[in-house]
């Protein structure tokens, strides 16, 4: 067999050193430029360029996702088939189909229990009175006693109005001291007897209460305030949690900590109700194709170029696959260099299945969360990421 030429070889060569480094320069551009190749338009299903986004409530034959009027805790009345969420500082409340019942932020409060949530019950307190959402229309209650504001009452008489009106009344709930004024340094005790409500403030300083973190309680009831030997009393009118099943995340309050499965491991004292329940699904929510849109900047003025080390914000196309239909729907993504997958931070809160029956409602929570920008305008922050917020998944009318 002859040999190939001389200027052949080094033909080959060259055209081989061309091929890769044209690879290497695609590749490059399509890592770490904001041109999309890998994720260009002829790659992604036509049906998805009608893609609408949350707010336009998109849908399938039967659901659709419509945007939702409060925010976390996400609780359920089990017996009464209804929804209730934080709004502002009072609540919202839900039927099982997922429309609006009633609804009141008590904007003109100085404070309420909301702030901290930590009864899960239908009831506000407020400074002069208690707010009963449970029925089907908001019904204020003014305390008819309040005892011991100033902390006039003795050890020994405190102990004895305290286990009357415990034993009398059919519903007991203990608050933090953030829902009083904060000089009183004390807890706050709210007794449903005959229908009306008492107020009586606990001694000064007093640490038999679970969430105080006391070595005196054994375990921390999560939306339930206890006090050592007389535990809340809360009839038939606990409100339960949903859950996102696929990432163990419960609905409660999603300021700080959020708590989810491998918290209440961590956390053994700290107990939730609601864990030992089966929230089994193969209901779920899946990113299935995405478009670069711009650099995502997350360093400062010294840092390397954004083509360096990118982060992208993508446009980003989902799936929510719920009770055997899907929905389409876009929102962003964004793709930090460091992780091999996009973030987009959507949660499917459900109820335990031996509940799905009763309701064929679910709660979508787009968190995603990349700041903002200074708006002089509005006098405020203009959010990168608009849609965010809570979503309920419902039947169609």
């Amino acid at each position: 067999m002859k040999e190939l030429p001389m200027p052949y070889k080094g033909m080959k060569k060259l055209l081989v050193a061309m091929i890769i480094t044209v690879i290497a320069i695609l590749l490059f551009m399509d890592k770490c430029t904001t041109l999309n190749l890998t994720t260009a338009d002829i790659f992604r299903q036509k049906s998805l360029n009608d893609t609408l986004s949350l707010m336009a409530k998109p849908q399938s034959k039967h659901y659709e996702i419509v945007p939702l009027f409060g925010d976390f805790p996400v609780l359920y009345d089990s017996l009464k088939n209804e929804f209730y969420v934080s709004n502002k500082q009072g609540l919202a409340k839900y039927d099982h189909l997922g429309n609006l019942m009633f609804a009141d932020d008590l904007a003109h409060e100085k404070y309420t229990s909301v702030f901290f949530f930590a009864n899960f019950t239908p009831f506000v307190f407020a400074e002069h009175g208690v707010y009963d959402f449970s029925g089907n229309k908001l019904i204020y209650h003014k305390f008819s006693e309040v005892l011991n504001a100033k902390n006039e009452i003795t050890d020994q008489d405190f102990k004895n109005i305290f286990e009357k009106y415990y034993q009398t009344a059919d519903l007991v709930m203990y608050d933090s001291d953030r829902n009083i004024e904060s000089h009183k340094e004390t807890e706050p005790m709210y007794f449903r007897i005959n229908d009306k409500w008492v107020l009586l403030f606990a001694q000064k300083n007093e640490t038999r209460f679970s969430h105080t973190g006391s070595n005196e309680m054994e375990a921390d009831t999560i939306g339930q305030i206890d006090f050592k030997d007389f535990p809340a009393k809360f009839a038939n009118k606990r409100l339960m949690v949903l859950k996102d099943q696929k990432r163990g995340i419960y609905s409660t309050k999603q300021v700080g900590e959020k708590i989810d499965d491998d918290y209440l491991k961590m956390y053994y004292t700290q107990i939730l109700k609601e864990q030992k329940l089966d929230y089994q699904t193969t209901d779920e929510v899946k990113l299935i194709a995405y478009k670069k849109e711009k650099y995502y900047f997350t360093g400062g003025y010294l840092d390397l170029p954004d083509w360096i080390a990118p982060s992208f914000i993508n446009n980003a196309y989902f799936k929510l696959s719920y009770r055997n239909e899907n929905i389409f729907f876009k929102e962003k993504a964004v793709k930090y260099f460091s992780d091999s997958k996009s973030k987009d931070d959507l949660y499917l809160y459900e109820l335990p299945n031996h509940l799905k029956s009763k309701s064929k409602i679910a709660f979508l929570h787009y968190a995603l969360d990349l700041g903002g920008f200074a708006d002089e305008s509005e006098d405020g922050v203009d959010p990168i990421i608009k849609n965010a917020g809570l979503y309920i998944v419902k039947q169609k009318k």
